[in-house]
Parts: structure tokens; sequence; C-alpha cells
């Protein structure tokens, strides 16, 4: 069922950007502007976790991390197209959280994110600029779900928990890029605001922690993004680099440039 406050949130913030837009405007405008436009929204975990059959959840009052970056893709991309339908946002949300866009129970969503990069890679809707910036290769062994079902209801499903098993194999197979933590003041020069950091880490069995967006205070980045501490979406006062010090288990960051996908009509 939709929530009419979603859609009252949705049509405010298109009709808001759409007089924002200029011609010479980036891709990533929207993006962030989306970021900032949720400052102020409260933080909520398990936002997409229901006990229902797993189907595509819209929820534009309270955020996670995650659901926060997805959010703001998803809005900038309708901002561009002609669709103001609000089934339209929900078809653009599929795409982006599910494996290859389709639904087809709890473990067909997105739910590592360094998966979610490589997908929403693929279908141009962001590149990730990880490598450029200096980044270093690493292999992980990616397992934290199922070796964890408890935090994970539908998982207690055998054979939602065989399939989640046989995703992680596949995704711990490739490596992948991170610019450690120690060298984002040398090498991270490239970092752009709007961009999306992935904060990785070395808990086991985990790609990475927490996701914001870049926004650039004096020169240098800060992470905007749906805080657990603050219980809301803030721009974190701290710089990225010291806030990747404050905890030892934040190993440093992936990052990725959100851009309009061709051919948005591709996404409904």
């Amino acid at each position: 069922m939709v929530n009419p406050k979603d859609e009252e949130i949705l049509h405010s913030f298109i009709s808001a950007d759409r007089q924002e837009q200029t011609v010479k405007g980036a891709p990533g405008d929207s993006f962030l502007r989306a970021g900032r436009y949720f400052i102020g929204s409260p933080y909520e975990a398990k936002t997409l976790d229901t006990s229902g059959p797993e189907g595509i959840i819209i929820n534009l009052r309270a955020f996670d991390c995650f659901t926060l970056v997805e959010n703001c893709c998803a809005l900038a991309i309708m901002s561009h197209a002609r669709n103001d339908r609000f089934a339209y946002y929900a078809a653009i949300l599929q795409s982006l959280r599910y494996r290859d866009g389709l639904i087809a129970g709890y473990p067909s969503r997105l739910h590592y994110f360094s998966e979610w990069l490589q997908q929403n890679e693929s279908r141009g809707v962001i590149r990730n600029i990880t490598r450029a910036l200096g980044g270093r290769p690493f292999q992980k062994i990616l397992n934290f779900m199922t070796t964890h079902p408890e935090l994970y209801p539908p998982l207690q499903d055998l054979a939602a928990c065989r399939q989640m098993i046989a995703i992680e194999r596949r995704l711990s197979e490739p490596p992948r890029h991170f610019l450690p933590k120690g060298e984002i003041s040398r090498w991270g020069g490239g970092i752009e605001e709007g961009d999306i950091l992935a904060i990785t880490t070395d808990q086991e069995g985990l790609d990475v922690c927490h996701v914001g967006i870049a926004v650039m205070l004096d020169g240098r980045p800060h992470l905007l993004h749906a805080s657990p501490q603050a219980g809301q979406v803030l721009i974190s006062p701290e710089t990225l680099v010291d806030y990747l010090h404050q905890s030892p288990h934040r190993t440093g960051i992936m990052a990725a440039r959100f851009a309009l996908p061709h051919g948005n009509h591709e996404l409904s």
C-alpha cells in the first residue's frame, strides 16, 4: 500500500529539483540535492524487512544508510525523466535494489553493497571510481548473512539460506578495490561532491559497514549519511579521513559516481 506521505515527499522533491536543473548541470547534481533534501530525516534500521513476501517497499520518511543512497539515485533518475507516476518510481527502485531488476524472494535483493555497485554500474547508473582514485585490490570472503542467520529472519527458510550461500560464494571470488584510509589524504583528491562513499570494514564476512554521499566543506570531503549514532540524516562535522579514523574497523572506502543511465525508460 502506498503511503500518501511518500507521494507528497516524492513530488515535492521532483518539483523543486526540476527548477534547479540547468543545461550544463552534472548528472550527480540532482543526486546530491536529494541527499541534502533529506537532512534531518530520521534514521530507521531495517526499513525493507517485513514479515510478508519480498516486494518493493518505498519509504521516503526514514532511512538507513543504504536506502538513503538508493532513494537518492532513484529520485535523480526520475527527476530527469518525463514520467511522474509513483509506479514509475517503484519500478526504478526495483531495478536498483534487485539482481537484474527481478524480485524472486529475499535472496534476490542486493544485500551486499559491493554487489549493488557491480549491478548498477553494469546498468549505467553509477561508475565505480575506486581504482582510478588509487584503490588497491583486495579479496574477502563474504558470508556475514549466512553465518549470522539469526539477524535475518527470512534466512530461517532453508531454501533461501542455500540460495544466499551460493550468492555469497560467487561474490567472494572476484577481487575488488578499496582506498585505504591511510592513503586518502594522498590519493583521494579525485573525490568530488556527490560521489557515493562506501566504508569498507575488517569485520569478518562483510565488505562494507556504512555508506553515504561526499560533501565538500572547506575543500575536504565530509560524509552526508543516515547516521545510526545521531539518529538522523546529517553531514558529519568531521572530515571523511577523521570519520574513518574514529573506528579501527573502518579500513577505507569504495567510491562511485552517479551517472544518469542512457534511456531512463529502460528502468521502467
